[in-house]
């Protein structure tokens, strides 16, 4: 079945066509993971947070339990490898990105944004000796990063600074002050990037925005570097760029003093000179290459936004600053729009193909569930694709996309949570994480998407950040497999000839170094040592 929609492609009028891309694969859910939202970690405890949430039931805007006394956990927007010092990566050890907590600029003022460092691990055995294993594993918390900018590189243009040079809650908050900690206010920070343990690249999404940090201590390395827009060639567009009503730019100085102005109104950033886009609409799909370049995907174009019209969600391609204090990540040019699934309008996350600078792995959803009334709920469209990055039309829409597994249509031959049942649904709607090897899911400590009694058997686990470990059967990340080696070609095309890509340079402390981007006509995917057994690739799915 294909949707056929009229759609103006950038700034030409066109017919673009979407349709599914359906290709499921034999798979098999290994378990379940949770991370309790009853956790706080030392660096979060006795600093008051939640003062902007009002009092009340309202899904995602109101809580009984607010204000807080610590700065709660809110689920992650991103979780990458972790590196040891010599630039190897930890099995079972991953950098976690924290939302930006209350879910906008309004509200989370005294959010502290912070990285954390979990260990997530789930045991399983395929029933061997009929051993079996709790429903739920916990995550173990190994460290918390907040973010802070010591050196001052946070500035807007408009001569603005970072939240608490303004106002903070109380006096809980004065050594957050002197030490210039980020809050959600200032940043909604959605992807990371993750290049060893000292340097990463964050993406925002209140600008949008990305920009340097050290994700283990958490000390920001650069100015942030705003999103540039793009003509009717694709083309980056110097000094005009996108922007929401989010961004302080558009902010007086005194109002900002007067810890008055968490956002605008929509007309002022329509009477700038940036191009509009929404507030929640950045960088949710933000990986690492194999070349050590970065595919940024904004999340979407709907909502307040002026990128409507658009036949996909746009990518672009970013080099990472050098790692040194104050050397910024750069925009290097756009590379296409991604298009969505039936039913679908949001990126969740992207993860890289091990190995590969050309394919990734994308989750796609949309807002699914409100309620649990049918009808009325809506239907889910939560998939895990795998796309092409450099196969794009006349249009610059990434033609070749393959769908391999359908959140709601999991199997569960093992029974891994005990239930009886064969099958499992990944429930949520902020599905917000995807890493190979692992696929994570993010969750507001108090939100209950389905309206379920809280009495519920497992309430609280499904109420924390949550993980789902999926292994497919056949290793379909290897480019040896017919599934990536004749990725997108027609039978009357295979086989492919394949051409290796270049190797990944080292630094000398053996982490990953950045090298041209050299692309070929075919990736050839190679094993990361971990990533992906004989029997398969792990995934985790958020």
């Amino acid at each position: 079945m294909k949707l056929y929609i009229a759609a103006s492609i950038i700034g030409t009028s066109a017919t673009f066509v979407a349709a599914q891309h359906a290709n499921h694969q034999k798979h098999y859910l290994v378990g379940l993971l949770n991370y309790p939202n009853s956790f706080i970690p030392e660096e979060l405890k006795n600093h008051t947070s939640g003062t902007a949430i009002p009092k009340g039931d309202a899904m995602w805007s109101e809580s009984n339990l607010a204000p807080f006394t610590y700065v709660p956990g809110v689920g992650f927007s991103d979780m990458e490898a972790y590196y040891d010092d010599e630039g190897n990566k930890v099995n079972g050890e991953f950098f976690c990105l924290t939302d930006n907590g209350f879910g906008s600029s309004d509200n989370s003022a005294d959010y502290a944004l912070n990285i954390q460092h979990l260990k997530i691990q789930k045991p399983f055995t395929f029933r061997h000796a009929e051993t079996t294993f709790e429903k739920y594993t916990e995550a173990e918390n190994l460290g918390t990063a907040i973010l802070h900018d010591p050196d001052g590189y946070i500035k807007w243009e408009n001569g603005a600074d970072i939240q608490v040079a303004y106002a903070v809650p109380d006096a809980t908050w004065d050594d957050y002050k002197a030490k210039r900690v980020l809050t959600g206010r200032d940043f909604d920070v959605e992807g990371l990037a993750v290049i060893n343990n000292q340097c990463a690249v964050v993406g925002d999404e209140l600008m949008p925005a990305i920009f340097m940090v050290n994700p283990t201590t958490g000390v920001v390395l650069s100015a942030f570097v705003r999103t540039p827009d793009i003509d009717s060639n694709g083309n980056l567009i110097a000094d005009k760029f996108l922007s929401t009503r989010s961004d302080k730019v558009h902010c007086s100085i005194a109002d900002l003093e007067a810890n008055a102005c968490s956002s605008v109104a929509s007309e002022v950033v329509d009477a700038s000179d940036y191009r509009k886009h929404d507030k929640s609409g950045g960088y949710e799909g933000f990986s690492i290459l194999e070349d050590g370049t970065i595919a940024a995907f904004l999340e979407k174009k709907s909502g307040d936004s002026t990128l409507s019209d658009e036949p996909g969600v746009r990518v672009y391609h970013v080099k990472p600053g050098d790692c040194s204090s104050g050397s910024a990540p750069t925009f290097e040019k756009f590379m296409g729009f991604y298009p969505f699934e039936i039913g679908a309008g949001n990126i969740a996350d992207v993860s890289a193909i091990p190995g590969s600078s050309r394919f990734v792995a994308v989750i796609e959803r949309n807002g699914f569930p409100s309620g649990h009334m049918w009808p009325g709920a809506g239907n889910p469209a939560n998939n895990l694709c795998v796309v092409d990055l450099l196969d794009v039309d006349e249009n610059m829409v990434m033609k070749n996309k393959k769908c391999i597994l359908n959140y709601h249509d999991i199997d569960d031959p093992w029974d891994v949570d005990g239930n009886g049942i064969f099958k499992y649904g990944h429930t949520q709607v902020t599905n917000e994480a995807l890493i190979i090897v692992d696929d994570y899911y993010t969750n507001y400590p108090w939100t209950n998407q389905f309206g379920i009694d809280v009495a519920s058997q497992y309430f609280q686990e499904v109420d924390d950040a949550r993980f789902m470990v999926v292994c497919f059967v056949e290793p379909i990340f290897n480019a040896e497999h017919p599934f990536l080696k004749n990725f997108g070609a027609k039978p009357s095309q295979m086989p492919v000839t394949e051409v290796d890509e270049p190797a990944v340079a080292r630094g000398a402390d053996n982490s990953r170094a950045l090298m041209a981007s050299v692309y070929t006509t075919h990736s050839t995917l190679a094993f990361f040592g971990g990533l992906i057994l004989a029997v398969g690739g792990f995934v985790l799915a958020a």
